[in-house]
């Protein structure tokens, strides 16, 4: 073969292995009818992650002002915290999407900017005491437990995913092919449940949750929240997002008006 051309060959053949998702047809929209929603009144800050459990929420946030991260258990039937955490790591101070499997509580915090550093941290989901840690050399906004030893994560507006081992080890990264900012992932049997905006050339902000295959990260269906948030406007897709025994929850707003919103999951 030239050498020219052996070359050129290997660049595509690393270039195609690096990129392993494609950019999507225009996916079909269902739409999901909120059914249900819920206040809690206590100082939840700026909302980021949302886990659920038939008795709790686990929601992460920041406090920009005093540069400190916050988790906090709240009790689903009466919205009252029972138990709260600053979790902060130096110039870490911004937790990210979160997730509950297994028990135990799963929380990146990240420095406040794009390209930096983030711990990622395994809590007890009871006393949100740390039971383990890793560190990323990038900005992790949310992630995901898909398998018993494997995560994915997104970085800051979700441009880079990464597999990673659940204590630290890199598996692979690729690049997401959508426009589309998620901000808190779920595991959903083989797929994963990723809930954002979309943002496109010339046109207003989208909000999504999109379910995405686990292994190729290839878009399989989208979902389009229907409704007025207590605040104003549509966007439920802003933070935290979570999924619990057929229904979806979303929960955009800061505190003081805090609310989760409840949808009904469409059926496949």
């Amino acid at each position: 073969m030239n050498p020219r051309l052996h070359v050129i060959l290997a660049i595509l053949i690393s270039l195609s292995s690096a990129r392993p998702t494609m950019a999507d047809d225009p996916p079909k929209v269902t739409e999901l009818p909120l059914i249900a929603k819920q206040s809690l009144s206590f100082a939840s800050q700026h909302v980021q992650g949302l886990a659920v459990s038939a008795e709790h929420y686990w929601i992460s946030s920041v406090d920009r002002g005093a540069k400190r991260g916050l988790v906090f258990r709240v009790e689903r039937s009466t919205g009252n915290v029972t138990a709260q955490r600053e979790l902060s790591f130096g110039a870490q101070f911004h937790p990210g999407g979160i997730d509950v499997v297994d028990g135990a509580l799963w929380v990146p915090v990240a420095e406040y900017r794009p390209r930096s550093s983030t711990t990622i941290a395994k809590l007890d989901p009871t006393t949100l005491e740390t039971l383990a840690s890793f560190t990323i050399d990038d900005h992790i906004g949310c992630l995901t437990v898909v398998a018993p030893d494997e995560i994915v994560a997104a970085n800051w507006d979700a441009r880079t995913f990464y597999r990673l081992s659940l204590i630290g080890k890199r598996l692979g990264e690729s690049a997401n092919p959508r426009a589309a900012a998620y901000q808190d992932l779920k595991t959903d049997g083989d797929l994963i449940l990723a809930s954002g905006t979309e943002k496109r050339p010339g046109m207003s902000p989208v909000p999504v949750v999109d379910r995405l295959n686990a292994t190729t990260l290839a878009l399989v269906s989208r979902w389009q929240p229907q409704g007025t948030l207590q605040t104003g406007g549509s966007n439920f897709c802003r933070e935290g997002c979570a999924l619990f025994r057929g229904e979806i929850y979303l929960m955009p707003e800061d505190g003081p008006h805090t609310t989760i919103y409840r949808f009904a999951k469409p059926r496949d």
